[in-house]
């Protein structure tokens, strides 16, 4: 089994990342770097997305149980998504995301820290958080390891909302391609390029 596929399943909320999910993409990450048999993991949204961000339900929880005593308590969970794009940014794994209609706040982290990003035509990226009055602050530095400190710091005080041929121009993304079978075909095309490569060549020089 050469490729993992993981799957964010979520689409009546366009994927929007919970706690739940965390952990599950954490776990699935920690499996496939022990098994030994994985090479790849590719990451991909159901029903059209690819990822809106945070769970709006866990940060509303998070919230009450500050408002009940417990400080920091919002900050802790947006540790365990930072603590889960910084996994997959130093895995010696491959990684490879497919960003298909909403990639938003930490659905942009994760296309920041993957080796491989291919969008589709419809996707539409954003950064919204300084918008919103929060600061995004477990995927600042992956966002400016990617694009650069000036382009990040554009996008931050803009609330920066991009389309694939702006995100492709600055490096966000690697390919665009036509959402639905082109798309299909470069994510094989890409995968059929990374198992041509040695695993131990990709993990030491990651």
């Amino acid at each position: 089994r050469d490729v993992q596929h993981a799957t964010l399943d979520r689409p009546a909320v366009r994927n929007a990342m919970s706690l739940q999910m965390v952990d599950e993409l954490g776990a699935v990450l920690a499996l496939a770097e022990a098994g030994g048999d994985v090479r790849a993991i590719v990451l991909r949204g159901t029903g059209g997305h690819f990822c809106a961000g945070a769970d709006l339900q866990d940060m509303a929880q998070a919230r009450q149980r500050e408002l009940a005593g417990e400080s920091d308590a919002i900050a802790a969970v947006n540790a365990r998504f930072g603590h889960l794009c910084g996994a997959f940014a130093r895995t010696g794994l491959a990684t490879i995301a497919v960003l298909e209609g909403t990639v938003m706040g930490g659905g942009l982290g994760l296309a920041c820290v993957v080796d491989v990003a291919l969008a589709g035509q419809g996707a539409q990226l954003r950064l919204p958080e300084t918008s919103l009055g929060v600061v995004p602050a477990q995927i600042a530095a992956f966002l400016v390891e990617r694009v650069g400190a000036s382009q990040a710091r554009r996008l931050a005080v803009t609330g920066g909302k991009l389309g694939v041929a702006q995100a492709l121009a600055i490096g966000l993304v690697h390919e665009v391609h036509e959402d639905g079978g082109s798309l299909d075909a470069a994510l094989a095309e890409t995968l059929a390029q990374v198992l041509r490569c040695a695993p131990g060549a990709i993990a030491a020089t990651k």
